[in-house]
């Protein structure tokens, strides 16, 4: 993007997402925040009656940028055009330094808080609203994540939790993105870029199926579970990946399971790979 090609609905959306993000990462953090650090009520008061009325300004500037009249600031406020004129006609437009930063930040922010929304496989879903913007040519997200650019929560990790167990030129294994899937659950995923089994190579097609069998019978040693599901669709990205998802206890099994396998945190990961060593280390002394 070229900052000289910003125009002034551009520059007042921008403005708008900025505040927008701004107060959603207020209202983020004070969702789970403890009562005496940051979710005592006045402190979030405080901080929700000075953002909202830059929201409001923000909101205002952008109607008129786009040629809205002082009536439709007025229809949008609820208030008389007479109220509106008094109330933000002199408000100046809070504009940020840097128009081509901030823009990519927005895109950075939007992605890494994506769920699984269509937005959340898109590398620019601020920047493609401006008039400025250059599209992007798409990416495939497992090719981002090793270029290490920005992703979605589902996309995983550059580096996940306990390290990657296979590194071997031909397939990464490692453990799955926390927020999506249960302690103990693998993501199997190629180096090289391609789609599904149709397009392995001889070596990846020699390598797939021994990697999988070694895994499985220390996956159930390390997690208890009477299942490894072993699962594999390549919608979320393009590129071959296959999960192995253990299921444990009175978890429903099959499609209902995998619909909705549950999730854990980052130490139970770490603790689960720390096991899963130890059962891989086993077997092969056992050898």
């Amino acid at each position: 993007m070229d900052v000289t090609n910003f125009t002034e609905p551009d520059l007042a959306r921008l403005s708008l997402s900025t505040r927008l993000r701004d107060i959603s990462e207020i209202c983020r953090i004070a969702v789970a925040a403890d009562e005496g650090e940051h979710g005592d009520a006045e402190r979030l008061w405080a901080l929700l009656a000075a953002e909202v009325p830059l929201v409001q300004e923000a909101i205002v500037h952008q109607v008129r940028a786009r040629g809205g009249s002082w009536a439709d600031v007025a229809r949008t406020a609820a208030i008389s055009e007479e109220e509106a004129r008094e109330r933000w006609e002199k408000v100046e437009l809070q504009r940020v330094d840097d128009p081509v930063s901030q823009a990519k930040a927005l895109d950075d922010w939007y992605i890494r808080h994506a769920q699984l929304e269509p937005l959340a496989q898109v590398r620019d879903p601020f920047s493609r609203l401006l008039s400025a913007h250059s599209p992007i040519e798409h990416e495939c997200l497992i090719c981002v994540k090793y270029k290490g650019g920005t992703l979605p929560a589902y996309g995983g990790y550059t580096t996940p939790p306990g390290g990657y167990l296979v590194e071997d030129g031909i397939f990464r294994v490692g453990h799955g993105p926390t927020p999506y899937w249960p302690t103990g659950t693998l993501l199997i995923e190629s180096y090289r870029h391609f789609l599904d089994f149709a397009e392995m190579n001889a070596e990846e097609v020699a390598a797939i199926g021994p990697l999988i069998a070694s895994l499985i019978g220390p996956l159930k040693e390390a997690t208890g579970a009477s299942r490894i599901h072993v699962f594999a669709c390549m919608e979320g990205a393009e590129h071959f990946h296959t999960w192995l998802v253990p299921r444990v206890g009175e978890a429903p099994s099959g499609r209902a399971f995998i619909a909705n396998p549950g999730y854990c945190t980052v130490p139970e990961a770490e603790a689960a790979m720390a096991r899963l060593r130890t059962a891989l280390a086993r077997r092969e002394a056992a050898r």
